[in-house]
């Protein structure tokens, strides 16, 4: 799939939500989205990544801020998300914060439910 999305020219959105990619796929992904010219949203929770792993993805997407608008599937002018019960995790909610940062409508997040404790709970607050 890397290798794939490096030469991509035509997908735009992609989820691989509850793939388990941990961190090998997080960087792999991670290198091909350096690559990649088209992908503007890629669902990626609950892949069983680390933080070390979501930050590689999210400083990827940062560095392409023209480009890539979500790396949880949320439209960028979504108003209202609900992810009650979807077991989050702290690498989870650092990706979260990547798109709250992008998304400037959100005027509702359901996040009860999860395992983001207290370091995701900080990457949250912090890119309100």
């Amino acid at each position: 799939l890397a290798e794939a999305l490096k030469v991509n020219a035509t997908v735009t959105k992609l989820d691989i939500c509850h793939n388990q990619i941990g961190d090998v796929g997080a960087n792999h992904l991670a290198d091909a989205l350096a690559a990649n010219v088209t992908l503007t949203s890629i669902g990626l929770l609950q892949n069983r990544l680390t933080e070390a792993g979501a930050r590689a993805l999210v400083a990827v997407a940062e560095s392409k801020p023209n480009q890539i608008k979500s790396l949880c599937g949320i439209t960028p002018d979504a108003t209202s998300v609900d992810l009650y019960d979807h077991g989050l995790d702290a690498a989870d909610a650092m990706l979260l914060a990547f798109d709250l940062r992008v998304n400037t409508t959100m005027t509702k997040l359901d996040l009860g439910g999860n395992h983001i404790g207290a370091v995701g709970m900080q990457h949250i607050t912090e890119a309100l």
